[in-house]
């Protein structure tokens, strides 16, 4: 049972790289004159935040790196927020040159989602 549920956490996790995978496409895709997802626009409604706050917080809310990755995942919706705004202000290729920063936060999430992926292994 404990093997099943360590394979279901590590499982879990590969998710949550899909979902930021998700989010960047869909800012991505704003951005280059997509329709506006509001929930990009929200820590707890992007496709990260929904697996953060509905599958890591409940499970593993105890381990630092679940904390880190909420900070991270509100640090980087508020970034989004902030790029949208640019583009809405005409400012298009300063926003979208701001996509930068958002692979930024992705180093940032993979590390901790891989120290999450070995503490829950261990």
């Amino acid at each position: 049972m404990l093997y099943t549920q360590v394979n279901l956490e590590q499982f879990d996790i590969q998710q949550a790289r899909i979902k930021f995978i998700l989010f960047k496409s869909k800012l991505r895709a704003i951005l280059y004159g997509g329709d506006l997802d509001d929930a990009v626009l929200s820590p707890r409604e992007n496709a990260f935040g929904k697996w953060l706050y509905s599958e890591a917080l409940q499970k593993l809310s105890n381990n630092a790196e679940v904390r880190e990755l909420e900070k991270l995942n509100m640090a980087f919706t508020r970034k989004a927020s902030e790029l949208i705004s640019l583009y809405r202000k005409g400012k298009i290729e300063e926003a979208r040159t701001g996509l930068r920063e958002i692979e930024e936060y992705e180093e940032d999430l993979l590390r901790l989602l891989s120290l999450l992926q070995r503490n829950t292994a261990a």
